[in-house]
């Protein structure tokens, strides 16, 4: 889990411009901009805490956290997806520096929502 937080960390110092409201939505190929990384990476972590259910991972029972675990190894994999291709297209852009994104101040709130519950 901590490997893949820490991918949308790495992602996070990118910018996006998303193809949907839901991961599965999201295609890649077509994440054009900076700001489009960071939108599509906000969205697949939002689906994260999503399947958690208000839970921390902390306080699951492993058969819980093996469920949840399984649950959310499509958007595992959608992060990854969206890493690389964001890693590609825009080399050693830091999503904190973007201008003009709102969604950089997003996913820092969801960063840290992420964290609370034990996504890290």
């Amino acid at each position: 889990m901590k490997k893949y937080l820490l991918s949308l960390f790495m992602l996070s110092s990118l910018a996006i411009s998303s193809c949907g409201d839901k991961a599965e939505d999201i295609n890649v190929a077509d994440i054009d901009s900076e700001c489009g990384c960071v939108e599509s990476m906000n969205i697949v972590l939002n689906e994260m805490i999503e399947a958690i259910d208000g839970k921390k991972i902390s306080e699951m029972s492993d058969e819980d956290e093996k469920a949840f675990k399984e649950k959310i190894k499509p958007l595992k994999d959608k992060v990854e997806e969206i890493t690389k291709h964001c890693n590609k297209k825009f080399p050693n852009v830091k999503y904190d520096k973007i201008k003009d994104c709102a969604a950089v101040e997003e996913l820092k709130k969801t960063i840290e929502k992420a964290k609370d519950l034990g996504l890290n």
